[in-house]
């Protein structure tokens, strides 16, 4: 019964990706998802917009798709969707074996959210619940570094789900997409990793490596949470890969 509820609320999102094999195809892990770094890297005095300006460039292999858009009229999400924080361009790409990844939750009466990551042959590689009660605003989840490293070169699929009390039913909202995990040379990684964390963000972004140019834009900002060039900042990244709607919302702690 539970693998048929899973399969249907699932199957309604995407008939190619199923969060069932998420919660049956591997251990369960009642455990908080790692939130972002607290670690110190240098940030410099920053009082021109346009020194630290972060665009993100697609690869040159990217294509549209309808992952971002379709997922952001999710299931289940009348009067307020989840949103994934993801161009509407594929591959989207990770230089890190342990990548963050980001959504936006709408208010709601949930107090969970579900998320899980596959890898190409649809085995749990890993999976979290993330307690949001009473919460709206921008989610973020990291890798835990105990985990085997994402392999170069290899697509994941991931899930975010907002379940209740009952655990994952028909109609959950829902929102999926999918990271791939690239090799950079030696020396631009040895660049990227003695810069600080705008600078890395700018790099990556220059690079088409879209995970790594948020996570590292969202590190400058728990840093310095009232910077109003790092907010300003923030917010032309999103809306330059159409995530206006939630640019401004609250980095969820």
């Amino acid at each position: 019964m539970i693998r048929f509820l899973i399969l249907r609320s699932l199957n309604l999102l995407s008939v190619t990706f199923s969060v069932a094999f998420a919660v049956l195809g591997g251990p369960s892990m009642e455990i908080q998802a790692q939130t972002l770094s607290t670690a110190s890297l240098p940030l410099p005095a920053i009082h021109d917009a346009e020194t630290f300006r972060v665009t993100f460039e697609p690869p040159r292999e990217g294509k549209p798709d309808d992952t971002a858009e379709g997922a952001s009229r999710s299931i289940g999400c009348a009067g307020g969707c989840m949103i994934p924080l993801v161009p509407a361009i594929s591959p989207r790409l990770t230089a890190t074996p342990y990548p963050t990844f980001f959504v936006y939750i709408p208010q709601s009466t949930t107090e969970t959210v579900f998320f899980a990551l596959l890898d190409e042959n649809e085995v749990t590689h890993y999976q979290t619940k993330i307690p949001i009660a009473n919460r709206s605003g921008i989610l973020s989840v990291k890798l835990p570094d105990t985990l085997p490293p994402l392999e170069v070169d290899k697509t994941y699929q991931w899930a975010f789900v907002m379940i209740g009390e009952q655990g994952l039913r028909p109609g959950d909202p829902s929102v999926r997409g999918e990271v791939r995990r690239v090799q950079l040379a030696d020396g631009l990684m040895s660049q990227i990793e003695s810069k600080t964390w705008v600078e890395r963000a700018a790099l990556y972004g220059k690079h088409g490596i879209w995970y790594d140019t948020l996570a590292s834009l969202a590190q400058a900002r728990q840093q310095q949470p009232s910077n109003s060039t790092l907010i300003a900042t923030w917010q032309d990244l999103l809306n330059s890969v159409g995530l206006e709607a939630i640019a401004t919302q609250p980095l969820l702690p």
